[in-house]
């Protein structure tokens, strides 16, 4: 079995775990800690969260160690890990001295919390920060496999770190602790994963690392990259995540924990498209190198996309048809929750969002073209816009208003995009859709048939009524894409996957 496939395997591992563990735990944490406390809690989470899913350093490490490994330029290889380090250890210090100067602002910030609220997010938000600070100059090594494309040890100490949270968060509830307490774990087994990532890179891969080979060429071209990564991620982190924060800001603690909610499950379709798309970095890499054209790359993304569209395709359609009944007996019963509005909420980003993940390709052919600074540009303008819109719709008319501009936000940054990818890296953007919803509307129509039969015969309100109902859906919902989506090429692909399990 090669890399990419275990790659994958644990990649999907990961993400079940990632999607189950919150599925399970959020009405436990929400209920032991009220939903005032809750909302704090997942807001001062938000750092955490947005620093594992930045792939800021990481990525920047996989694109410039491929091309010093395509090179066979070990020396140099060494040297650029030296220059990377000391570089995010000076970001890191940046963050931490930024996060310091805003900390006596707190009060000003979040205004519509009461003094309870806000000493409870006082200490939470100060470990958070620390944490960011210490992990973000580490997680620069953690490119160093991804550029060998070996998937498997890192893969490994990914899924052993979440079953750990999971049996610690499990154990500090079962003992009564609080928000503090759930945050110190997830800190803790983050630093010591962080520890093993590096470890591997040294030990298991033999990377050395040059401390003393500084060089300003080789640091500015690294900058530069970073630079425009930074400002991506930072937009990227402001388009997801600001809204909480606008919400908590404008609305209360209570209301920033039922748009959380609401962005908690949008998340996990977010890390669901980029399981697959993560791993062809280093290839979309070497590609460029060897001068793979524009249709050549359009190939590529299409390619790609249609696995996409297969993945997202299922999980999109059962919270169409299944969702709204999940939200009802996942945090239904909690007072304050608003399950209804939660499942809103994540619907109106998560149908406009697909259509940008489909093309998750282009992402990674911008960064091994150095083509992001009109993209980062573009979705800043547009970062701007959804950021100072928002304020006033959710004051003015609340938080499903919110998620309704939010949606709108998503299509125009996705229309940016586009003219990107057509514009300026030459992609056939207008091909590349035909070609992945190609045969879609057929296969989506019997599937969309099957789920509202399946809500007709089997009644819900029940748990088990709702896993039976994914449990019949699911093998469906794979014959359906197998006869009336997939091609020849992805049926072969399909019967290969199943014989070598």
């Amino acid at each position: 079995m090669t890399e990419i496939r275990r790659g994958a395997i644990l990649n999907y591992t990961q993400l079940v775990l990632q999607i189950g563990i919150p599925l399970l735990l959020t009405p436990l944490i929400m209920g032991s800690l009220g939903a005032a406390e809750y909302g704090v809690y997942m807001l001062a989470g938000t750092i955490m969260v947005r620093l594992y899913m930045s792939d800021l350093g990481r990525t920047t490490t996989t694109k410039f160690l491929s091309e010093y490994r395509g090179r066979n330029d070990e020396a140099g290889a060494a040297r650029f890990l030296g220059n990377i380090v000391s570089l995010y250890t000076v970001i890191g210090l940046v963050i931490l001295i930024v996060g310091l100067c805003l900390y006596p602002w707190l009060g000003a910030i979040f205004r519509r919390f009461n003094e309870q609220e806000l000493a409870l997010y006082r200490p939470l938000y100060l470990m958070s920060l620390f944490n960011a600070a210490l992990m973000f100059p580490a997680r620069s090594l953690l490119g160093v496999a991804d550029a060998e494309q070996k998937f498997t040890i890192p893969g490994v100490i990914t899924v052993a770190t979440s079953a750990t949270n999971a049996l610690g968060t499990l154990l500090l509830l079962w003992l009564g602790m609080r928000s503090v307490a759930l945050i110190g774990l997830s800190i803790g087994t983050g630093i010591i994963a962080l520890l093993c990532h590096v470890g591997y890179c040294f030990i298991g891969l033999k990377a050395r690392i040059s401390i003393g080979g500084w060089s300003a060429q080789m640091c500015k071209g690294i900058f530069i990259f970073s630079f425009w990564m930074f400002l991506n991620q930072l937009i990227n982190m402001l388009n997801a995540g600001t809204g909480n924060y606008i919400v908590a800001i404008t609305q209360g603690a209570t209301h920033a924990g039922v748009y959380t909610n609401g962005l908690l499950i949008y998340g996990h379709y977010f890390m669901l498209a980029g399981a697959i798309s993560s791993l062809f970095l280093p290839r979309v890499v070497h590609m460029v190198a060897r001068g793979a054209d524009a249709q050549e790359q359009t190939e590529a993304m299409v390619q790609l996309g249609r696995i996409q569209w297969m993945i997202l395709g299922g999980f999109l359609l059962g919270m169409l048809f299944f969702g709204q009944e999940f939200y009802r007996l996942w945090i239904g019963h909690i007072p304050g929750a608003d399950a209804e509005l939660s499942y809103h909420i994540c619907l109106c980003l998560m149908v406009p969002q697909t259509f940008g993940l489909v093309q998750a390709l282009g992402w990674q052919i911008s960064q091994a073209r150095d083509a992001l600074r009109q993209r980062v540009l573009i979705t800043g303008f547009n970062s701007l816009l959804f950021i100072s819109v928002s304020y006033f719709v959710c004051k003015y008319w609340g938080i499903g208003a919110q998620a309704g501009w939010a949606a709108v936000s998503i299509l125009i940054q996705l229309a940016m995009l586009n003219g990107i990818h057509y514009r300026g890296l030459g992609l056939r953007v207008g091909y590349f859709y035909r070609q992945t919803f190609r045969r879609a509307l057929p296969a989506t129509a019997v599937c969309s048939g099957i789920c509202m039969g399946l809500n007709l015969l089997i009644p819900g309100g029940h748990i088990w009524g709702l896993l039976i109902k994914c449990m019949a859906f699911l093998p469906c919902y794979i014959l359906i894409i197998y006869k009336l989506y997939a091609s020849t090429e992805e049926k072969k692909a399909m019967r290969l996957c199943l014989s070598a399990h």
